[in-house]
């Protein structure tokens, strides 16, 4: 078992090809994800800044579909990311701290991001 170990511990060890593969793939899908919500969220911020209606349907499908990208990312990126448990608070960390969901997106933060010019 000695030399089996790893330093730290962790869940699994990957081949040097699959580290290739995993180069070759590109970033992680919760990056890509994260990524595009970010993107989405600054065409909102555009799209209201030039004046479009909330109510028309690019806003209202963007803000759905960002809100769909944000459920997703809530969902999947612990595991994607494979992110710790604190053995005494049994909560999930990210980057060493609690890690928390990112939170819906409104469209009132989205218009007072479009008014007051805050990226």
């Amino acid at each position: 078992m000695g030399n089996d170990t790893a330093a730290p511990p962790r869940n699994f060890s990957l081949s040097v090809g699959d580290r290739l593969q995993a180069l070759a793939q590109g970033p992680p899908a919760y990056m890509r994800r994260r990524r595009r919500i970010e993107d989405l969220e600054e065409r909102l911020v555009r799209l209201l800044a030039a004046g479009v209606d909330p109510s028309a349907p690019d806003v209202v499908l963007a803000l759905a579909a960002l809100n769909d990208l944000v459920d997703k990312h809530n969902r999947y990126y612990p595991i994607e990311a494979n992110l710790p448990v604190d053995p005494r608070s049994h909560r999930l960390l990210d980057r060493g701290v609690p890690w928390r969901p990112l939170p819906a997106v409104r469209l009132e933060d989205v218009r007072a991001r479009a008014v007051g010019g805050n990226k």
